[in-house]
């Protein structure tokens, strides 16, 4: 297969708004308006629809302050899941043909509660997809959960210490610390050694990872060299540089997020010590890294519960679909295969069902599972939470991921009373 950059072509509103055309999607831009026509569903009225003409699934995504590259990510995917199943016949015994209302929240927790409200009570979507960053989620998770319609969200997050992580309208199908974590860093100290300098973004999900991994190390025979956070946006690495230095350790476990990954991994090449240590970077993604220097990235390790190259036939024949259907040009990273694997979940509930009410695939979503799709094993066993394969990862002079070890997968505690 042909390799590609990941550098994800960041869409206009007015390239959306044809592509939302030709697709009969609504796309209401930063600042309002519908750029589209041809989906079914009043403005006005409550949410989940009527059970009659188009299924709709409302994306509330962001597509915008930097975020585009992720937001397209997840609705290529979701869109190139839905068409399959349109092309088979639609969703469900009346074969409703499955449409999308997008909004953009712009990375805002107070303008995606809005967009979910919209969502739901004016254009009547029977399920949401969304959003990205936990913030976003948290808020949008309890108009999902008051107006009673699924919430898929396919974006590794911080797992059972977030505030909505017992929601009962909420299915999660990105990664938690612990299905990578538990696996990945026994098998870095086997490879590369047990001294760690953990260096992340100050939020939840990087001291949630490092929370997690300190003990497997320590019980793996490794230990923390030094542990520090950088405010959200850093790109002055040089003094941080210079103390992972002194420290010297056999792997610096990056967390590291937004611009701060291309910019670490530029200045330990400016500095010269690229080599005297392994790079791991658990957010190190081809978005992340598409303006870096390949010679700057090359060899970077991580650890997600997909990649493009991951070595099934059923995930070879989606990517061929992806670069045919969106361009050789689009970004595929750990959130593509996830997101994807949404919709194909959602459409086996609705058989299990034999229903497409809100209510009916929350009844059944629970008990949905592959073991054998794009991202291998798929499965929902505790708390909504996917169960899947992971993979170790490396990083190549194309910025694209090879994977150089596959780990069983690992279902995370029971953590909720029965949902």
């Amino acid at each position: 297969m042909t390799a590609h950059s990941g550098s994800s072509s960041e869409r206009s509103d007015e390239t959306r708004a044809t592509r939302s055309t030709n697709r009969r999607r609504f796309l209401r831009a930063a600042g309002g308006g519908i750029a589209a026509t041809g989906l079914a569903g009043c403005l006005g009225g409550g949410g989940g629809g009527d059970g009659q003409g188009p299924f709709t699934i409302g994306a509330n995504l962001a597509l915008s302050q930097g975020w585009s590259p992720w937001g397209n990510t997840i609705l290529n995917a979701a869109e190139l899941a839905a068409q399959e199943i349109n092309d088979s016949g639609g969703l469900g015994p009346d074969g409703r043909e499955i449409e999308f209302v997008v909004e953009d929240n712009q990375v805002d927790p107070s303008t995606a509660r809005t967009k979910a409200e919209q969502l739901i009570q004016q254009d009547n979507a029977d399920i949401l997809l969304g959003t990205i960053s936990s913030s976003t989620r948290v808020a949008v998770s309890p108009v999902a959960a008051q107006n009673e319609i699924p919430l898929l969200y396919s974006v590794q997050y911080e797992g059972q210490v977030a505030e909505d992580y017992c929601n009962e309208w909420l299915f999660k199908t990105g990664g938690v610390p612990v299905q990578t974590v538990e696996p990945f860093v026994p098998w870095l100290v086997d490879e590369y050694g047990g001294q760690f300098y953990m260096l992340g973004s100050d939020y939840n999900w990087p001291h949630r990872i490092n929370e997690v991994a300190k003990p497997i190390l320590q019980d793996a025979g490794g230990e923390v060299v030094g542990e520090e956070y950088v405010q959200l946006g850093t790109t002055d690495f040089s003094s941080i540089i210079e103390r992972v230095s002194q420290a010297d350790p056999d792997v610096l476990f990056m967390t590291l997020t937004g611009p701060s990954p291309t910019a670490i991994q530029s200045q330990m090449t400016n500095q010269d010590v690229r080599g005297q240590w392994t790079d791991v970077g658990l957010a190190h993604g081809q978005g992340s890294l598409s303006g870096a220097d390949p010679a700057t990235v090359e060899g970077v390790i991580t650890c997600h519960n997909y990649a493009e190259t991951m070595q099934n036939d059923l995930n070879q024949t989606m990517i061929e679909r992806y670069y045919g259907e969106f361009g050789d040009d689009v970004l595929v990273n750990y959130m593509t295969g996830p997101a994807y694997i949404s919709i194909k979940l959602l459409e086996q509930a609705v058989e299990a069902a034999g229903d497409t009410s809100p209510a009916a695939i929350k009844e059944a979503l629970p008990e949905t599972g592959l073991d054998d799709s794009a991202v291998g094993t798929a499965r929902f066993e505790n708390d909504h939470q996917l169960t899947n394969d992971a993979v170790a990862k490396r990083m190549t002079a194309e910025k694209t991921h090879e994977v150089v070890e596959t780990f069983d997968p690992v279902a995370p505690d029971d953590g909720c009373d029965p949902i």
